[in-house]
């Protein structure tokens, strides 16, 4: 296994973290602040909806700056949504919690991508597996993502789950750590970042 594809890995499992937490905690909170019982899963519904809109946006941005440059971003859009998010629970604002769970979807969205940077940073024989590698990397983000977040539930005692999300926002920005040391390939061009037919 090349270094690359190693730091995407250990970077994929941080970034990735976000997922499985806001299916973890989406409901509860959502639950505790919504002014009527059938929104409790608009959380849930809004980070889907920002996984769907920031999907096409994600690989259209990292076409034009890179896949580095674009995973750094987005692991700083989700730190600064985990944090956005730990507020709203501070001040019990259901809105704002939406707004949140909204904008980690989009930073999930980017996640997403790490398959296909696995993809361009190996040998076309060895590109099925690094695909597969990455994809069962998510069994860590998964089993990481809830526990630290059941354990930092209560680091704001009087707000229950905002140090959830503050744990999650560190989580997130340490994705960052391993992608300094990540050397994009200089044989990526930017039409190789496309997949698929095109939309028009």
């Amino acid at each position: 296994m090349n270094k690359n594809l190693s730091l995407l890995i250990l970077s994929q499992i941080f970034a990735f973290t976000a997922a499985p937490v806001t299916v973890f905690l989406s409901g509860i909170i959502g639950s505790k602040f919504s002014p009527i019982n059938t929104l409790a899963t608009l959380p849930m519904a809004l980070s889907v909806v920002g996984i769907a809109l920031f999907a096409f946006f994600a690989a259209k941005l990292m076409s034009i700056i890179g896949r580095k440059l674009g995973f750094i971003y987005a692991s700083v859009g989700t730190c600064f949504a985990s944090l956005l998010t730990a507020y709203s629970i501070i001040i019990e604002s259901f809105v704002l919690y939406n707004l949140g769970c909204f904008l980690i979807g989009g930073g999930i969205a980017f996640s997403h991508q790490y398959r296909f940077a696995a993809v361009e940073v190996v040998d076309k024989d060895y590109a099925p597996k690094a695909i597969s590698i990455i994809l069962l990397a998510g069994i860590g983000s998964a089993f990481i993502g809830p526990n630290i977040a059941n354990i930092s539930k209560e680091l704001i005692s009087d707000h229950m789950y905002a140090g959830s999300y503050l744990a999650l926002a560190i989580l997130s920005i340490s994705s960052t750590i391993f992608l300094i040391f990540y050397q994009e390939p200089k044989t990526i061009s930017s039409n190789q970042y496309k997949t698929g037919r095109s939309f028009f």
